[in-house]
């Protein structure tokens, strides 16, 4: 292992190592290796060897490799220390993006990594709850296009309640059996009470549905993400299909999860992104953007002691104007928040030479309606009458995505805010707002985005992490939560 840390190797190297091995029998290394790896990372966590050695998301690129590279008829079996060399290769890979200037900016180099390695990391109640709560709890404050409970039937096979009820027994299963989950263990007579709970044509719906698909699907849906997003120089950070779809069917009708980190997140609004876009076309978009609003609005609203407040409409010369989507306030700050749906692209994850543009286009907009919203506050127009002047102002992006190092090096080629103005995905919004459940948040977002203090430049929730307690719960995400009749450990193991 010495050696292999000493040197770099090409993506080739990589993919050739990883197929030499028979393909099941490496997918089940990899879950093996995985169930290791805490779902829910420390500090303490992150430096261990487990983790250093073998991270979840050089796992997946492990698992992808030999499902691409490799077939069916290769016998040698993978040992444990085959399974951390082929991670070490994969940390290890050189970085053909440094030779193009387009590509090997600081900014670049963050966002990329950030996105490679984040999603794996974000796990427990929001990811589980957030579905429920997102798409069954929607106001009605406007007449969708196409989602609605029988859509999202459709969509994933089963309600969303049901749907993340499966996804619960899932990831219990990967926990337990080694990363496999066996359609046919549903006749077992220990499941018996479980599929009172969750009805079998349900069960094989949704994994059908959005989870699980073989391994020659596997390869068609990556060379289709090939062929629409082509990323020269940028292999390590091509899409993964396991994101997807984070099961396989193996040839005996099983099913592995080797990356089990995947699974809590699959029903999340960003995750059906995609999928609801395949179904419903730009319709679905268009929906999943009200219920973002929609979401965000009602997540202020459980602060207490705040007046939640929704867009102006007013007049801009001859034409209808609208203000940002809401606004929230305190007794001793204004919070301006215009929320953002548009799920960052797969080159702007992956930071190729249009990511600046992706984030131009999504954030800069956003920017630019903070100002002109607050500017009309400022000049008095009577349809913000209602909203106050005697306090500070600071903005917020809500996005449905994370949109990594837009508050530091991503500053530099979007539009300089006419606020303070933080970005924040879902996920950070609900952990300022569970944190505001036990103290004024208004202090913690003045603080934050003071001048000179470095915490404007991080990630809402890196800046949260000081206020965090074991007892901070958010009461929405708890409510959708506890909607849940089992919970995880309830599920029978084969």
């Amino acid at each position: 292992m010495a050696q292999s840390s000493a040197r770099e190797y090409s993506y080739q190297e990589f993919s050739s190592f990883v197929r030499r091995f028979h393909q099941e029998a490496l997918l089940t290394a990899v879950a093996q290796r995985s169930l290791r790896v805490p779902l829910r990372l420390s500090a303490e966590d992150l430096a261990a060897p487990v983790f250093l050695q073998t991270p979840p998301w050089a796992l997946a690129a492990v698992a992808k490799a030999s499902i691409v590279h490799g077939n069916a008829h290769r016998t040698a079996l993978p040992r444990e220390r085959d399974i951390v060399m082929a991670c070490q290769m994969h940390e290890r890979l050189a970085s053909d993006e440094s030779d193009h200037a387009d590509l090997s900016s600081a900014f670049s180099i963050f966002a990329r990594t950030l996105y490679e390695q984040f999603p794996y990391q974000e796990h427990g109640l929001a990811e589980l709850a957030r579905p429920v709560a997102f798409f069954d709890d929607y106001t009605g404050r406007k007449r969708l296009e196409v989602i609605s409970p029988d859509a999202m039937t459709q969509l994933l096979g089963a309600p969303t309640v049901t749907a993340t009820e499966i996804v619960i027994m899932l990831a219990t299963s990967a926990e337990h059996n080694s990363g496999f989950f066996d359609p046919a263990w549903l006749d077992q007579p220990q499941f018996a009470e479980l599929l009172t709970v969750l009805p079998r044509d349900e069960i094989l719906a949704v994994i059908h549905s959005v989870f699980a698909q073989t391994m020659d699907e596997f390869r068609q849906e990556n060379i289709a993400a090939a062929q629409r997003t082509p990323l020269p120089h940028l292999d390590r950070y091509a899409f993964n299909p396991l994101t997807s779809r984070p099961m396989v069917r193996l040839s005996g009708g099983r099913l592995i999860a080797p990356v089990r980190h995947l699974i809590p997140r699959r029903l999340t609004p960003l995750e059906l992104y995609y999928v609801g876009l395949g179904r419903w076309r730009t319709a679905f978009t268009r929906d999943l953007g009200e219920l973002h609003e929609d979401y965000v609005g009602r997540q202020f609203a459980t602060l207490p002691a705040v007046s939640v407040h929704p867009e102006v409409v007013y007049r801009e010369g001859r034409q209808e104007a609208k203000s940002t989507d809401w606004f929230v306030v305190f007794d001793d700050l204004v919070l301006l928040v215009e929320t953002k749906a548009t799920r960052s692209p797969l080159a702007a994850r992956a930071a190729d030479a249009t990511v600046q543009d992706a984030y131009i286009r999504t954030l800069g907009d956003a920017f630019g309606q903070l100002g002109r919203t607050l500017d009309k506050i400022r000049a008095g127009a009577p349809e913000f009458a209602h909203i106050p002047t005697d306090r500070p102002f600071i903005g917020m992006v809500a996005t449905l995505d994370p949109w990594y190092v837009a508050n530091s090096l991503g500053r530099a080629f979007l539009p300089t805010p006419a606020l303070p103005t933080l970005v924040a995905p879902l996920r950070d919004i609900e952990q300022l707002v569970a944190i505001g459940q036990q103290r004024a948040v208004s202090g913690v977002l003045y603080g934050i985005v003071q001048t000179g203090d470095e915490r404007q430049t991080w990630e809402l929730g890196t800046a949260l992490q000081q206020y965090h307690d074991t007892h901070t719960r958010n009461p929405m995400l708890q409510e959708a939560f506890e909607r849940l009749p089992i919970r995880s450990g309830a599920v029978p193991t084969r």
